[in-house]
C-alpha cells in the first residue's frame, strides 16, 4: 500500500515540488488561472504558492488544502496497462473516453472505450460507482487526469492507464 507523501507547504514551496501532474491544470481548473490567459495580459504565470495565492487572492491555507487535496485524490492514479482491450475484458473494469467535443456521430478513441460526453452523466455515475476499475481516456492526456481526479472525487474508482497506446 502506498503512502501519500506529506509536504510541508510554506509561500516558497515551488508548484513543481509537489509531485502534482499537469501543473497548468491545476491552475486553470482549481485556481481560475489559466497559464496561456496569464501570458496573453502579460502576467507572470505562477511557479510557487505565494505566486498563486498573489494572484487568486486566496488564503494561504485555502491553497495549501487545495493542492493537498490534489495530491491525495491523484494518488496512485497512473496505471501501468500493457493492452487496453485485455484490460476492458475483466471483469468489473469498464474503460471511457472522456476526450471533449464528441457526440454519437464520434467515434470513441479505442474500440473498448465508452464514450462518456455523448451521454447522460446522471445515468453514467451510478453505473461507475459500482465498477471496481474505471480506465479513463481522452485524446489529452491531461484532460483524461482532470476527468480520473473529478470521478474520484465522486466516489469512482478512476485510473488513467499508461502504455497501452
Amino acid at each position: 500500500m502506498s503512502t501519500i507523501p506529506v509536504l510541508a507547504l510554506t509561500s516558497t514551496t515551488r508548484l513543481d515540488a509537489t509531485g502534482l501532474p499537469y501543473i497548468d491544470i491545476v491552475l486553470t481548473e482549481r485556481f481560475l488561472l489559466p497559464p496561456a490567459a496569464l501570458l496573453k495580459i502579460g502576467e507572470k504565470v505562477p511557479t510557487t504558492i505565494g505566486e498563486v495565492i498573489e494572484l487568486s487572492g486566496m488564503p494561504f491555507q485555502h491553497v495549501c488544502d487545495v493542492i493537498e487535496e490534489c495530491i491525495a485524490i491523484g494518488n496512485n492514479i497512473f496505471l501501468d496497462i500493457t493492452s487496453l482491450a485485455a484490460a476492458a475484458l475483466e471483469e468489473g473494469t469498464i474503460v471511457v473516453d472522456m476526450s471533449p467535443y464528441m457526440d454519437h456521430l464520434t467515434l470513441p478513441m479505442h474500440d473498448s472505450a465508452r464514450m462518456f460526453h455523448a451521454q447522460n452523466p446522471q445515468q453514467w455515475l451510478p453505473f461507475l460507482r459500482t465498477m471496481d476499475r474505471v480506465l479513463v481516456i481522452s485524446k489529452s492526456e491531461g484532460h483524461a487526469w482532470s476527468a480520473a481526479m473529478s470521478l474520484r472525487k465522486m466516489n469512482i474508482k478512476a485510473w488513467l492507464p499508461q502504455g497501452w497506446y
